[in-house]
Order: structure tokens, then sequence, then C-alpha cells
């Protein structure tokens, strides 16, 4: 063992528009800005999580100037973020559109009704959604994907397999089917 692993701690993104991204994660994500470095960075955490929420889970990085123009010059600056649902195959795995290196980045909501809550209210505000609600094979857990401000795909996960304490499990081998990105089930067996 090389590291002492003990879970992830936090993601850091640069973004567009600090402040617009701000807006998305403390109005639609439900977290808090915890500290600021002038006008450029900003730690957001979740208070609901608990009373011994650590100091951030997400550090927010808005880009240089010189970034932008880069971004400019190559077309990237401005998204619409409903363009690229449009580029999504229909029954595929989820391979969602990114604007980087990242995947996506995962949030834990409750359950299925926190799930159904979040895609309803993204849809009154004319938000994208990218795949979901749907449930995972491997890890059984129920899923919405959309993006935020920058087209980092945000994920929302519930009801995630748990670990046996004691010896784990063996791992699995799921054919490479979209069957196995959505097995999905009535959402009154949740």
């Amino acid at each position: 063992m090389v590291v002492e692993n003990m879970g992830l701690d936090h993601v850091a993104i640069k973004v567009r528009d600090i402040e617009q991204t701000i807006e998305f994660y403390t109005d639609v994500m439900n977290m808090e800005v915890s500290d600021r470095i002038g006008d450029s960075v900003a730690f957001l955490r979740t208070p609901a999580v608990s009373e011994d929420a650590d100091h951030h889970e997400m550090n927010i990085t808005q880009y240089s100037d010189e970034e932008l123009e880069a971004l400019e010059q190559r077309g990237e600056l401005e998204l619409d973020l409903h363009e690229f649902n449009e580029e999504l195959p229909e029954n595929g795995p989820p391979m969602l559109p990114t604007t980087g290196p990242i995947y996506h980045i995962a949030f834990e909501v409750p359950d299925y009704d926190g799930i159904k809550r979040a895609a309803d209210g993204l849809e009154e505000r004319g938000h994208p959604i990218y795949r979901g609600p749907g449930r995972h094979g491997p890890g059984n857990n129920i899923f919405l994907y959309f993006p935020d401000p920058d087209g980092y795909p945000i994920e929302l996960t519930a009801k995630m397999e748990e670990a046996p304490e004691d010896g784990g499990r063996p791992a699995q081998q799921w054919p490479q089917t979209p069957e196995t990105w959505n097995v999905w089930h009535n959402a009154e067996q949740l």
C-alpha cells in the first residue's frame, strides 16, 4: 500500500464565471460558501450533510484571463448546455458530454424521491437533464445526470450498494450493454 486512502475529500474545478457557478451550486445543489479568496476562488460545502461537515467539498477557481482567451480562441467560451443533450446516444451508456477530462461529479441524495424532486426542479428551470432518473447495475444506485454552468456533468445518486464491512465481496463482471448502465426498476419498488 502506497497511500492510506480514507476516501475522496473534495474536488476542484476551474470555471468560466465564478459568480454564476456559485449561484448554481448554492441555489440548485444546496451548498454554501465556506470561504473565498479574493474574487477568484470559492470553497463550498454541503451544510445539510452533518454538523461535523468538513470545511469544503468543492474548490471552485475562476479561469484566468489568459485561459478564458484560449477558450474563446477554441470556440469553447460560450456553452449551450442543451446542445450537449442532443449528442447523446438514445439507449447507450451515459457517456456524457464534457468540457474537459472530468466525466462527472457525483452528489448523494437520500432516495428516489430526492432524485425525482431534483428532476422536476431542473425541468421547471428549463435546465437540461442528460440521463435519468435510472438505476445503474454496478453499485445498484439510482441516478440523474445534468450539467453545471461550465458543462461539468453532475450526477445525483441515491441508494448506492453498501460494501460489507469485513471481507468485501468479489468484483462482478458486467456485460458492456446499455442495460448494465440502466437496469431501471419500477419507481414504486425503490
